[in-house]
């Protein structure tokens, strides 16, 4: 075939129909939907729902005189999250809202900002903590967005950080004759360049911003929020191809940073008052140095022996009784609803403790399977991340798949024992209203990586003939 033949071929190929008669886009392939993915979704999200009743009826009707309480709020929870779902997954924010990476960078950062910090000032604050908003009559818990806009926020910087590089923007390198240079001031000059002002970059500011949110979250006190986004902000780190250098350079300013500070405290602050917030400090805390009490683990040498509570049979009733129902079901369970347990022996048994009921009430077999049915899901989403083409759509799919399937992992390893317990959901499963549909959010992020993530980009006809 001539070179002429084949310039003709491949524009005819760009320009032609499909075969089923629809029109492709011009110098792209169509996106598709993840049709699979979906369906695992809708298969956890109707098991939740069957499991959600069997396990909330008896407290449904104990506390509201209603069996499907929980089960018809969870439907309309799963509902708004589907529509953000599908709206994630057919519209990508960069093309059709912001146009711009940077834009987006802000908006998503600067709305975590915002919620978290908001919440510590303005939150309803039950049982000593300050985590819930209501609006409209609707409770909700901000924290659990925030998880997702630092993803998108983490996605969209670096995006648009490698962007500005290859514009010649931001690039701070050493040239061959520098790295010549002898001395100690030459070598600090290039470190400097290198590492520092690029680690800056790379990894100070995306993770400082990071940190700064992290920590009016941990200071609600909303600890097991606080650790997950520690967790999806590393794997976002991870994900985003950030030079080992780089992690040094940030690492050693993000560190240089808070130890100013810190000393800053230390050195301005009357000891009278630095007494008196460690005090409140450890009275915010309290509960999670109960918690690795009853795990296990000894917190002497941080919490003074007079502010220390002995660790009662009643504080540890409700892990052990979930534990115990794990067992009680033997291989098979006791039947569907004739679960024991969540009569009272287990309290709020429709959040934390919703796997143990279900294992009590299915057996061994049935945990097995809804963990399989987990993992087929993680499967999934791991090849949304192995076929996504840049570096924007890889984090935000490593990143959301990392919170969905962290919290199952942290969820499952208390009821097993495995972790001090955490209060973290089982995600679509457990009642919940904030955590539903931020988990549906991120599962749409991840189809939408899937759709627009892996579109391969083919030279338009003008490009072929301009470059013949």
């Amino acid at each position: 075939m001539s070179e002429l033949e084949s310039r003709a071929s491949i524009e005819k190929l760009i320009t032609s129909e499909t075969s089923h008669g629809q029109n492709t886009i011009r110098g792209k392939r169509k996106p598709a939907t993840n049709v699979p993915l979906m369906i695992m979704i809708f298969i956890i999200i109707c098991m939740g729902i069957v499991i959600l009743y069997s396990v909330s009826s008896p407290i449904g009707y104990a506390e509201n005189q209603d069996s499907l309480f929980y089960v018809k709020k969870q439907i309309r929870f799963t509902a708004i999250g589907l529509a953000f779902m599908i709206a994630f997954n057919y519209i990508d924010p960069v093309k059709f809202v912001f146009k711009k990476m940077g834009l987006l960078a802000i908006a998503s950062g600067g709305l975590a900002m915002a919620l978290a910090v908001a919440t510590r000032l303005f939150g309803q604050q039950y049982n000593g903590a300050r985590r819930w908003f209501i609006i409209a009559g609707f409770q909700f818990q901000p924290s659990e967005f925030v998880k997702v806009l630092l993803i998108i926020f983490f996605a969209a910087y670096r995006q648009w950080l490698l962007d500005a590089r290859r514009n010649g923007k931001l690039v701070f390198k050493v040239d061959v004759e520098e790295n010549k240079k002898p001395g100690f001031g030459n070598a600090l000059l290039r470190f400097i360049r290198s590492t520092l002002i690029n680690g800056m970059y790379d990894f100070g500011i995306p993770v400082g911003w990071a940190i700064i949110v992290d920590v009016f979250i941990l200071i609600e006190p909303h600890t097991s929020c606080a650790a997950i986004i520690g967790i999806v902000v590393f794997i976002c780190a991870i994900s985003a191809g950030i030079h080992h250098r780089s992690w040094i350079g940030g690492g050693v300013i993000l560190l240089t940073f808070a130890l100013l500070l810190f000393a800053g405290y230390r050195i301005f602050t009357p000891e009278a008052q630095q007494t008196q917030d460690m005090k409140r400090v450890l009275g915010n805390f309290s509960h999670v140095v109960k918690r690795l009490d009853m795990f296990g683990i000894d917190t002497s040498s941080f919490v003074d022996e007079e502010d220390k509570k002995d660790v009662t049979k009643d504080d540890t009733r409700q892990i052990d009784n979930a534990f115990s129902a794990l067992g009680s079901g033997g291989m098979w369970g006791v039947g569907a609803g004739e679960s024991r347990s969540k009569f009272n022996y287990i309290s709020e048994a429709q959040n934390d403790y919703i796997y143990s009921v279900y294992v009590e009430e299915t057996g061994f077999v049935g945990g097995v399977i809804l963990i399989l049915i987990y993992v087929t899901a993680l499967a999934m989403c791991g090849f949304v991340v192995l076929y996504t083409k840049n570096v924007y759509y890889r984090i935000l799919a490593m990143g959301c798949t990392g919170l969905v399937f962290a919290e199952v992992l942290m969820n499952m390893a208390v009821e097993l024992k495995l972790m001090p317990s955490t209060g973290v959901t089982l995600p679509l499963i457990s009642y919940g209203g904030s955590a539903q549909i931020a988990i549906l959010m991120a599962f749409g992020i991840i189809l939408g990586c899937s759709r627009y993530g892996r579109i391969e980009e083919l030279p338009t006809v003008e490009e072929i003939r301009r470059n013949g």
